[in-house]
This record gives structure tokens, C-alpha cells and sequence, in this order.
């Protein structure tokens, strides 16, 4: 049966994801805003589903929120082609750098959340 959730989760991931990148515009200079935002607040969730997990404050299986949403939600190969097509050398290092730093401290961010922030 968690596999069922799990497809589901992914199909909803999908689409949003579709949605986000459907309704925010890509940057004039070739910066690939919509996937560094789905990119960037999936990495957010996952940390904070991770944080949640380990303080053992929820105890259902995340797998479909996280395999399955989060991983339909973001996407690791259209970041790979938007750094391959981008329009010059420079916008495609910022294209590798900046969701990175970013998907990092977002994660840590939502990992902190989820722990509870120490006092």
C-alpha cells in the first residue's frame, strides 16, 4: 500500500512543480527561477521532515511526502540542463552556485526547525 502513497505523493510533487513553473516567469538573464524556488523549498521540507523524524514528533512514515512529493517536486536534472543551456558561461556557474548554497542553508534551516531550535 505505501507504495500507492508514494506514487501519488510523486504525482503531486509533479505537478506542483509543473504549476510553480508554469506561473513564475525564468529570469531575463537566463536564471532558471522556478526551478531554483521548487528546488530550494523542496530542500526546506525535506529538511524539516527530517528534523521532525528525528525528534520524533511525528510517527507516520514520510515516505510519501518525502520520496514521493518532495521527489516529484524537485528535480535534479532540469537544474543539469538549465546549467548546460544556459546562455553564457557566467550565468551558467551562478545557475550551479547559487541554488546550491541556497538548497544547503534551506535544508539545514528546516532541519533546525524540525529538531526545535536550541535554546
Amino acid at each position: 500500500m505505501i507504495w500507492v502513497l508514494i506514487a501519488v505523493g510523486g504525482s503531486i510533487g509533479a505537478l506542483s512543480r509543473w504549476f510553480v513553473a508554469s506561473v513564475v516567469p525564468d529570469h531575463r538573464s537566463g536564471f532558471p527561477l522556478p526551478i531554483t524556488i521548487v528546488n530550494v523549498v523542496g530542500s526546506f521540507a525535506l529538511g524539516l521532515a527530517v528534523g521532525l523524524d528525528r525528534s520524533r514528533i511525528l510517527s507516520i512514515d514520510l515516505l510519501p511526502l518525502t520520496l514521493g512529493a518532495l521527489g516529484g517536486f524537485t528535480t535534479f536534472s532540469t537544474w543539469m540542463v538549465d546549467i548546460d543551456t544556459a546562455p553564457s558561461r557566467r550565468v551558467s556557474i551562478v545557475i550551479a552556485v547559487v541554488p546550491t548554497i541556497l538548497g544547503v542553508a534551506a535544508a539545514a534551516f528546516g532541519i533546525m526547525i524540525g529538531n526545535g531550535i536550541p535554546s
